[in-house]
This record gives C-alpha cells, structure tokens and sequence, in this order.
C-alpha cells in the first residue's frame, strides 16, 4: 500500500495531474499533492543517502585492505628466501579478490549516486511546479479571500464570513447569532464591497455595502433588510475583521 501510494503521488506531479486531473481539481488541490509528492521524494532521498554512507563506510574500508595488501606485496617482492615465491603469489590471490570486491562496491555507488542524482533533479522539478502552482493560486485568491468575524449594528448581531474570490466576483457562506445561515454573493471594485445575503430560510434577505481597508485586514460599511414588516431594524452598520488563522 505504501508503494501505491508513492506511484500514485510521483503520477500526480509528474505530469499525469497537471494534464488530465486538473480539470477537475482546483489549483490549491494540484499544489497539495505536489507538496505531498515532494515530501515522500526527499523522504525517499534520506533513505539513499543513509545507503551511500554505508557504502561509503565499506569503500574505505575497501581502500585501506587494498592499501596493506600492496604494501604487504611490496614487502614480499623484496624477499629472498625460498618462501618468497610463494607468499607473493597469495597476496595477489588477496590483491585481485579484493580489487573485485571494491569494483562491486563501485558498481553498486554508481548507481546509488545516479539514483541520489535523479531524485534530487526530480525533487528540484517539483519544487518548480510547487512555486508556479503556489503562485497562480496567489494570483488568483483576492483580498476577500478567507473568513471574517462579522458584527452588525444597531441589531448587535455577530457571526462570521467564510468568503471566496475570482476576479471581482465574491461568493461564501455565513453564520450569523440565532443559527442563521446561508450563502452570500457579490463583488469587489476598488476596494468597494457589495455582498447579498441569501439565507437558508428567507431566502434573499439583506444586502450589505462597504469599503475594504487599505491593509486588507478590515471592512466597513452599511446593511440594508429586505424585509420592511419586521420589528428589527431595518438599516444599519456592519463591520469585519479578518479571522487571525487567514494569511
């Protein structure tokens, strides 16, 4: 299952999610599976470089057997009794087995370091799309862009705003003291804001007109009920403050 979901994650960023699922997913969508991608790749990358300091750790150990077998067959060349012979012909013996065993140990690190290599040109590559995918969904959220606690006057009603943004067109959902709820729908020019309240029981029931503070953190303005035959106010003021949990 692990492995699965590894295919699954490296198909997604690797050019099958860009082309086929990004119809149907939303950009902060595509950029968190790209960032669950890149997490399981440079998890994937500790594992292999974990494997090349032991490899590592073998090749210098592999070394220095070769380094005392050449000085050990140098010792020997240098003798002249009748054992001679015959001990420089065992330490080649150990010389070629062990000049073996470090070309194993050179085959194994060269695939090792082109694996390391690739994963780390991959994960360079994920992070790419990650920023380009980062920065259209960036492009694309407006200064409306997340939730809102909202209070009204001179009704002292409070609740909160959830609101999304495209271009100038703004929609969202509310909440509201009493367990009032439903959806809202408007715009944004200039900094200017116009929001119509459809409630879950009124239907459409208010509007609300007011000016987005230059540090984007703060709306003011004037509501107006749709509703004339109540007791409630009919007009008033209504401010929003940005939730501390939106960006």
């Amino acid at each position: 299952m692990w492995q699965q979901r590894v295919v699954c994650a490296l198909v997604l960023a690797l050019g099958v999610f860009p082309f086929r699922a990004a119809e149907t997913a939303t950009q902060s969508e595509a950029a968190q599976a790209v960032r669950a991608t890149v997490d399981v790749e440079q998890a994937l990358l500790e594992e292999d470089l974990t494997r090349h300091r032991r490899l590592a750790l073998e090749r210098g150990r592999s070394l220095e057997r070769l380094r005392n077998l050449y000085r050990s067959l140098d010792v020997a060349l240098l003798r002249e009794d009748p054992d001679a012979a015959k001990a420089v012909e065992e330490i080649m013996e150990q010389v070629e087995g062990a000049e073996r065993d470090r070309s194993s140990h050179l085959g194994a690190e060269r695939l090792l370091v082109e694996r390391i290599r690739d994963r780390l040109r991959r994960i360079s590559l994920l992070e790419e799309q990650l920023r380009s995918l980062e920065q259209r969904t960036a492009a694309k959220t407006g200064p409306l862009e997340g939730d809102w606690t909202v209070a009204m006057l001179p009704t002292n009603q409070r609740g909160a705003f959830t609101l999304r943004q495209s271009g100038t067109m703004v929609t969202g959902t509310y909440e509201l003291d009493g367990g009032w709820t439903g959806s809202l729908q408007g715009t944004i020019v200039d900094r200017k804001v116009h929001l119509v309240r459809i409630d879950s029981k009124l239907g459409r029931s208010m509007e609300f007109e007011g000016y987005l503070s230059r540090d984007k953190a703060r709306i003011r303005g004037s509501w107006l009920s749709y509703d004339l035959s109540g007791d409630s106010a009919p007009s008033g003021h209504w401010s929003a403050v940005r939730s501390a949990s939106t960006p």
